[in-house]
This record gives C-alpha cells, sequence and structure tokens, in this order.
C-alpha cells in the first residue's frame, strides 16, 4: 500500500513538472506573463518600486506553491501575452484577461476568478453621459487588444477608437484631452479616478458582466488543474478575500488619501 501511494505522488509530481515546464527551456520554475500596468491586478511596486505586485501576483504565488516550483513573473505588452503563451515563453497568464470565446478558441481558461465589467472615464466637469448611445461618434481611448478595445469601437465606431499600449497612456491621453472618454475595467478605473480625483470621474454604465481567468496554453490539462484546485482552496481557506481586502479596498483607499 505504501508503495503505492508513493508511485501515485511521483507520477503526479512529474506530471505537473512537465507540465510547468512546457516552456522551450527546462528551467524548473513556474512562469506568469502579464502586462504591470493595470493595478491593482498588477503593477510596479514593493521596496525598490521595481517589483511586479498585485493581485493577480498573489493568485499567481498561491498557484506556483500549489504546483511547488518557484514563480517567475515575465512582463510584455498585453497583446504578447497569449502569443508568448502559444510559443512557450510563459506556463500560464495572468493579466486581469476576461474569458471569451475568441480567446478560448487558442487557450484554455481556469475558472472564473474575478468578475468585472467595463467602465467610462471621462473629465471632470464635462458633460457626464447617461447610456452607451452618449458616447457614440465620440472619440475614446482603450488599451489595445483588450474587451474594452472591443466594446469601445462596437459602441462607437472603430475610427473614433485610439488604441493604446497600456491603460496609463490611454487615461493620459483622456486628462491631456486627446480623447472625449475612456474605456476600461471597473478596478483599474477606480485606481486611476482615486489617484486623479480632480481630473476624472467614474461613470458606470450598461455594460455586460465578464470574467477573468488564468489561460494556459491549449492542452496543458496538468497545470490548470492545479490551478482550478489552486482557485478553489484559496476561495475556501479566506486567502481569496484578504486579496480583495487588501489590493481592492487598503491599497486604493491609500491612493485616495495620497491624492488628497
Amino acid at each position: 500500500m505504501k508503495q503505492f501511494r508513493y508511485g501515485a505522488l511521483i507520477v503526479l509530481a512529474m506530471a505537473v513538472l512537465l507540465a510547468a515546464c512546457s516552456r522551450q527551456d527546462t528551467t524548473k520554475y513556474l512562469v506568469m506573463g502579464t502586462n504591470a500596468e493595470f493595478p491593482p491586478f498588477e503593477t510596479r511596486g514593493g521596496p525598490g518600486g521595481a517589483e511586479v505586485v498585485g493581485f493577480d501576483v498573489d493568485v499567481a504565488k498561491a498557484i506556483a506553491a500549489k504546483v511547488g516550483l518557484p514563480l517567475k513573473i515575465e512582463d510584455m505588452k498585453f497583446d504578447s501575452l497569449l502569443p508568448a503563451l502559444d510559443a512557450g515563453q510563459v506556463d500560464m497568464v495572468l493579466a486581469g484577461m476576461t474569458i471569451t470565446p475568441d480567446r478560448a478558441q487558442n487557450v484554455d481558461f481556469s475558472d472564473p476568478y474575478y468578475k468585472a465589467t467595463q467602465v467610462v472615464l471621462m473629465r471632470k466637469g464635462d458633460p457626464v453621459p447617461t447610456s452607451k448611445e452618449d458616447l457614440k461618434g465620440r472619440t475614446i481611448s482603450v488599451q489595445f487588444g483588450t474587451t474594452g478595445d472591443g466594446a469601445a469601437a462596437e459602441i462607437a465606431g472603430s475610427e473614433n477608437v485610439r488604441q493604446f499600449t497600456s491603460m496609463l497612456d490611454a487615461v493620459v491621453a483622456l486628462m491631456n484631452s486627446q480623447v472625449d472618454f475612456a474605456v476600461l475595467d471597473e478596478q483599474p478605473a477606480i485606481n486611476f479616478q482615486k489617484k486623479n480625483p480632480a481630473d476624472l470621474e467614474l461613470v458606470r454604465l450598461a455594460f455586460d458582466d465578464e470574467y477573468y481567468g488564468v489561460a494556459v496554453k491549449k492542452g496543458n490539462t496538468e497545470l490548470l488543474a492545479r490551478i482550478n484546485e489552486t482557485l478553489a482552496e484559496i476561495a475556501a481557506d479566506g486567502r481569496y478575500d484578504r486579496f480583495v481586502d487588501y489590493w481592492m479596498v487598503q491599497m486604493i483607499g491609500s491612493a485616495e488619501l495620497e491624492a488628497e
């Protein structure tokens, strides 16, 4: 009986290791691909200000602990993440990435781990839109490749959408009056607005709910199973609620105090 249990453990460990090391190299670590310009999910911070930190990073650390490998983070442009996953440069993508049918054709997604929706940022003092209809024909800044990009094009027409490689650049364009609005996910929008309360206003319109998932390479079932197990465990043992409290409440509250 002991031999059977030990053998099963060895087989499981080897399967997880092979899944995690499906990259082109054979280094024994778990690589997270992200775009560290999407606070509070991923941003630069820590003691020296250069470390990638955030809600998604804490989730990734829990996954790495479950797999039994150290975590390595690769920061890249958002629209490079899924190609990097397909090429084997990263093992998983955590980047506030919405689960969509189009993306799911090319990658496998975990169970949803966060519910989000699109919102509108506008300059304080400008006329406030009351429906998505009010955005038609207006210029809107977005981060290229996001669901906000697609939503803005559908509402305002693609000719009125200004695409940027980072959400920060899209918000700066709004603040500099280069566009009329910015469309982005709710929590990052809250973060930007709290840091710039004199300049920005957040407006919630009738956008559909979206759900974030962890993306893995198509067919990487072993790693996907460990990820889903981790998501269930952190929800059950209270870690998920602690991550939400820290990144969505405490950190955003701190940003509001700094702005004042």
